[in-house]
């Protein structure tokens, strides 16, 4: 990058063209309106999620942190996983549910990959789940790209 310092080209920054939560939650949706097998287990079509603005900032947060050190888990360098990161964003849930994907460059690759993976695609079709917030990041870790879709249900309505 020219003009850009050896820090700043370490730091993982969002992704050019990211999709913005308008285009998310219209694919995530098109999706859970239709029933689908994944994996051994049948789903019935499932009502629309919500953006979260808490579960987007845990998401952001967990794909800067796999990123920055590149790793692709979902437990992090300390032992934590989801309900740490989510709790932090103030996320107070019933339920939470975390997809992550390294390397795919564009939204439709990365949904394609997880609606096909028995595990992500139980996660988008879970019907308790409501919310949702996604994150990519450009990394200076191996991969390319860093995904992390975060869904959930909060604690009380």
């Amino acid at each position: 990058m020219a003009g850009s310092s050896p820090a700043e080209q370490r730091e993982p920054r969002v992704c050019d063209g990211a999709p913005d939560p308008v285009q998310v939650l219209r694919d995530l949706n098109a999706l859970r309106s239709q029933a689908r097998q994944c994996g051994d287990h049948p789903f019935s079509a499932a009502e629309p999620l919500r953006w979260d603005s808490r579960l987007q900032a845990s998401a952001q947060a967990y794909a800067d942190e796999m990123a920055r050190n590149d790793f692709f888990s979902h437990v992090d360098g300390e032992g934590r996983g989801l309900r740490y990161r989510v709790l932090r964003q103030g996320y107070s849930f019933r339920r939470v549910g975390e997809n992550l994907a390294a390397g795919p460059q564009r939204l439709d690759e990365v949904i394609t990959g997880w609606i096909d993976s028995a595990g992500h695609c139980e996660n988008i079709m879970e019907p308790q789940f409501v919310d949702a917030g996604l994150a990519c990041v450009n990394g200076p870790g191996r991969y390319a790209r860093y995904w992390v879709l975060h869904l959930g249900r909060v604690l009380r309505e």
